[in-house]
């Protein structure tokens, strides 16, 4: 078919939704196809990463968005004072949706993907543009009748569910990220879909194994954690990136522990390395842990909804162990039980490219063929 002029608009308050977008620019480039312009939703003023602004190749467009408020201790989210603060915030996202409006009347897109954006989703149900939006998440499947939640979290389900279906709103289809397949459900316009994963992982070597863990730490907080087990147990040997901002490049603590600060080619590097991966339950490291066959230990932090459903994936998939802590003891304990078929996962992640394309180019000639119709029927009338 033609190529595609595709709009890119992102949720930019997590990096995963920044990494499957560079995964799926990737793609539809090899496809022939251009990504014309990049939105990025903010809920704060900060920045998006370097590397995305370096690998994205297009125009970035900033605009205000919804901010979730989150708990100092637990970093989960506040469900009722989030929607207090952004109800009081309505003006600027009307300001918002001017943004979007501009940017559709200037690059005319084929397709909008939407990486979980809420505004995207409320922008399409109350404007309706002509123009098909495709949303991509993991969060998507939690509308799945097969996938399993963790116990408890009533509420959270229930406010989740409900934002990630807002982020859907007006759709042609979305694409629900999995760890593994399941039916697609034509009824929700629902289908099933391997991770989208960067280019770099791909490159990496499939049977490296150094002797050292490899740590990722959501809030430099929890480093205290990791202290303390590494005080007791001083000749296994860690490498723990986290987000200080304070922090050098590398520090290192003594000959057995260094901290690094967040760099994605580094980290990926030293995941492909590792003989296993201590992680608070992020979709996107959960994934590429998996691909390269290490062995997991999720750490979701406490009352955080979509991290506790994370790690049960994770867990029911046979990729690891869950825990409450940064006890390491549990990990190394597990890794002579580790058995997990990495190889049937890569399969399933190998078609991502196929199926994307596939679903995107869809949804375009789908919505070209109303339009037709729609304009040949108002000729006839005429």
């Amino acid at each position: 078919m033609q190529p595609l002029q595709c709009l890119f608009i992102v949720q930019g308050e997590g990096r995963g939704h920044l990494t499957q977008a560079l995964g799926l620019r990737a793609m539809l480039r090899r496809a022939g196809h251009h990504v014309c312009s990049v939105l990025i939703g903010r809920g704060t003023d900060h920045e998006v990463p370097g590397y995305f602004r370096d690998k994205i190749d297009a125009p970035i467009q900033y605009f205000d968005s919804a901010h979730f408020v989150i708990d100092g201790k637990s970093r989960s989210i506040r469900w009722l004072p989030t929607v207090a603060y952004n109800n009081s915030r309505w003006l600027r996202f009307r300001e918002s949706f001017e943004i979007i409006n501009a940017q559709l009347r200037k690059y005319q897109p084929d397709v909008i993907v939407n990486f979980y954006e809420p505004l995207a989703g409320l922008y399409v149900a109350r404007y309706r543009p002509a123009t098909p939006m495709v949303a991509v998440a993991h969060q998507y499947m939690f509308l799945h009748p097969r996938y399993a939640f963790p116990r408890g979290f009533a509420l959270q389900r229930h406010a989740t569910t409900f934002f990630t279906r807002l982020t859907a709103s007006g759709a042609a289809r979305r694409l629900a990220l999995s760890l593994y397949d399941a039916p697609d459900l034509p009824s929700e316009r629902l289908r099933v879909m391997p991770p989208l994963l960067r280019d770099e992982l791909f490159t990496q070597p499939l049977d490296a194994l150094d002797p050292f863990f490899l740590i990722y730490l959501f809030h430099h907080d929890f480093a205290e954690a990791v202290l303390r087990w590494h005080e007791q147990n001083p000749d296994v040997s860690l490498r723990c990136f986290w987000g200080n901002p304070e922090a050098e490049d590398i520090e290192i603590y003594d000959e057995t522990l260094t901290f690094h600060r967040l760099h994605d080619e580094r980290f990926l590097a030293m995941m492909a390395q590792c003989q296993g991966v201590i992680t608070t339950a992020g979709f996107e490291s959960m994934a590429e842990a998996m691909y390269l066959g290490k062995p997991l230990m999720m750490v979701p932090m406490r009352k955080h909804f979509e991290q506790h459903c994370n790690g049960l994936d994770g867990l029911n998939a046979g990729v690891g162990i869950q825990a409450n802590d940064f006890d390491i003891d549990r990990l190394i304990r597990f890794l002579p039980d580790y058995q997990y078929d990495a190889a049937a996962f890569r399969a399933w992640v190998d078609s991502a490219e196929t199926r994307f394309i596939e679903a995107i180019e869809h949804a375009a000639r789908h919505t070209a063929r109303v339009v037709k119709i729609r304009e040949t029927s108002k000729g006839v009338a005429a």
